[in-house]
């Protein structure tokens, strides 16, 4: 009899106390709220990542049409289509403008709405003058 009310704490009961439990809940909250903004960064990183990825997809189409036929695409033409064939990535809008010696792409995400500029004068990527994003899906080149 005595050795059952001496008996030690964790053996007579067994589970979590409340306090025990809002600990661990606001833990997992602190853990939540770090955590959720990290992600939908990561997103918008990747976005990022896909509209630099496909400006100089459409800088390669370019420079390839170039060392074919001695001119880039003149105004109006879809670079998405044949003979050229440049992969747009979903959610992205991309534009060309072109002269007889150069080219400037310009592209964006619709979600993440930062726009790039890839300039050939300049030898890549600069800092883009306009906050314009392009319709998503849409490679025309613009100028002649």
């Amino acid at each position: 009899m005595l050795s059952r009310i001496y008996t030690p704490r964790d053996q007579r009961e067994s589970g979590f106390t409340l306090i025990e439990l809002l600990v661990v809940v606001a833990i997992i909250g602190i853990l939540a709220a770090i955590a959720i903004p990290v992600f939908l960064n990561q997103r918008n990183t990747a976005r990022n990542a896909s509209v630099e990825s496909d400006l100089r997809n459409v800088a390669t189409v370019l420079e390839t049409a170039y060392t074919q036929n001695g001119v880039y695409p003149a105004a109006g033409v879809d670079l998405t289509t044949a003979p050229y064939g440049a992969a747009i990535s979903q959610g992205n809008g991309i534009s060309v403008t072109n002269n007889t010696s150069s080219y400037a792409i310009v592209g964006c995400n619709a979600e993440s709405q930062e726009v790039y500029v890839y300039d050939s004068s300049q030898g890549g990527f600069v800092t883009p003058t306009t906050q314009t994003c392009p319709s998503a899906g849409i490679v025309v080149v613009a100028g002649s």
